[in-house]
């Protein structure tokens, strides 16, 4: 049976969280902010210089696919061993660029391997698309190494259309080794399987771990506004080969015609510059220190491991949904774990990245509140 079209469409649930802390606070709380990749603590003064140069133009049209100057930045900064004679890059949201993807690759009915758990966006985005979803296990991982896709395809008698690789990985927190991963997927390419790579945080990892995914042939999708810690922007990019790239920025014109011209400009600028070094040298000594923070404060064993990317931490709590419900009460809002997958139904995920004058207040009110956990909410 064919669903209407607003049956496929759902809402990221991190935003759900975020409007119950608004309502919270709107009642007069003060709120232990935990729940979404938004990065208040790290103020990015480069890109707001750029951004008040740039906004003085005129507000005028950009290519779908992007401006130019941004284009030449993120092939000369972020993908510079890719060819350039093979593959194309297009601007947008990053969130949005996951579905673009996907509707590049696929027709209805497609199947599509999933990582569990998974950034909410790509289950989402295949049921708004049509297509069916299988799911790997990247969780519990006692040793954290990536599985092996090639072995679990053919144990489970799965021929996937495409495989979705987010590494680092939200909500993990965790980055595997991009040889690793090669390994694991590099026969599935080379047997026609699309493969897409959420590489979001592939600059956030914080213990000499390189995530970077050699070899590959894929549509790699990375966000300016995670990164350099700016997510209002929406700036993100993919960079795929070029009859994928065009339907993506097809998709793009279609939907929100171009990413602002005035931002892209500013991006390409901050994206050659020495400051963007330093702002990223920041993030990660800053985020380090906070993740070791975490695992020195938090009550034993509400930590399973300690993460090594990213802004994220999963915290075991046993029922998560009555978990969340319980922090929520307490003012803290974190983000239930079976949100992301079955695989995380016991956990809460939180975000480490508020503002630095509330972290250590914060990161108190969360530990003692764990201590309190209501009894039937622990089955560990």
């Amino acid at each position: 049976m064919k669903l209407p079209w607003r049956d496929r469409i759902s809402a990221q649930p991190m935003f759900d969280v975020l409007s119950q802390a608004n309502d919270r606070e709107a009642l007069g709380h003060y709120v232990a902010r935990m729940e979404i990749g938004d990065t208040p603590g790290f103020r990015n003064d480069a890109i707001h210089k750029l951004l008040s140069k740039y906004s003085k133009e005129p507000h005028r049209y950009s290519p779908s696919s992007g401006e130019g100057a941004l284009i030449e930045s993120l092939f000369e900064m972020e993908w510079p061993t890719l060819s350039r004679v093979e593959n194309e890059i297009s601007v947008a949201p990053a969130n949005f660029l996951i579905t673009a993807a996907l509707a590049s690759v696929t027709v209805p009915g497609d199947l599509v391997l999933i990582p569990d758990p998974g950034f909410p966006t790509y289950e989402l985005s295949c049921q708004f698309l049509g297509l069916q979803v299988s799911y790997y296990p990247i969780y519990p991982n006692p040793q954290m190494r990536f599985p092996n896709l090639e072995s679990f395809c053919s144990e489970n008698s799965l021929k996937p259309k495409v495989v979705i690789i987010n590494n680092p990985s939200n909500p993990l927190g965790i980055a595997f080794d991009g040889k690793d991963v090669e390994l694991s997927i590099k026969s599935l390419a080379h047997a026609g399987v699309e493969i897409i790579i959420d590489e979001t945080y592939v600059n956030l990892v914080y213990d000499g771990i390189d995530p970077h995914i050699p070899n590959v042939a894929a549509t790699r999708i990375r966000s300016f506004s995670k990164e350099h810690c700016a997510p209002g922007l929406r700036i993100g990019y993919a960079i795929a080969k070029k009859q994928h790239a065009r339907v993506i920025s097809d998709f793009i014109s279609l939907t929100i015609s171009c990413a602002p011209k005035f931002i892209q400009l500013a991006v390409a600028e901050y994206l050659k510059s020495d400051e963007r070094i330093i702002f990223n040298k920041h993030v990660n000594e800053t985020m380090s220190g906070r993740i070791d923070h975490l695992a020195d404060k938090i009550p034993s064993n509400f930590l399973s491991y300690k993460p090594n990317s990213a802004f994220y931490a999963l915290i075991e709590t046993g029922n998560g949904a009555q978990a969340f419900d319980f922090l929520m009460s307490q003012n803290i809002a974190t983000c239930p774990g079976f949100k992301f997958g079955n695989s995380t139904i016991n956990t809460v995920r939180v975000s480490l990245s508020g503002l630095e004058s509330r972290f250590e207040h914060d990161l108190t009110m969360l530990c003692d509140a764990l201590k309190r956990l209501p009894s039937e909410t622990q089955i560990r």
